[in-house]
């Protein structure tokens, strides 16, 4: 499973798959930090961990979002602010990891 910086999962919300894994200390996240994502826990058995990430399994990374929740995010935020920086969508990741709501932006 291939590393992808968060930047790059907010620039391209239709692309991904799955739950985003971060390391688990959000105050360390920047637009640059890399996750993971997992696999379809659906195409293996349900005793099974293998859809999950070396990261996960191994380093304590977590699940943070899953891949629509963060393509709603972005969709939230461009319906609001038309076309919003990146630092703006990683502001509303932020929020709805936090608050499970959308951020609305002034």
């Amino acid at each position: 499973m291939d590393l992808i910086s968060i930047g790059d999962v907010l620039s391209s919300p239709e692309n991904n798959t799955e739950f985003f894994c971060l390391p688990p200390n959000k105050n360390n996240w920047t637009l640059s930090t890399k996750g993971v994502f997992t696999l379809d826990a659906r195409d293996f058995p349900p005793d099974s961990d293998e859809y999950l990430p070396e990261q996960v399994k191994n380093d304590g990374w977590i699940e943070v979002l899953d891949g629509e929740t963060i393509e709603e995010i972005v969709a939230n935020a461009k319906q609001q602010l038309g076309v919003p920086s990146l630092d703006e969508l990683f502001e509303a990741f932020i929020f709805y990891y936090e608050n499970d709501a959308f951020l609305e932006f002034q």
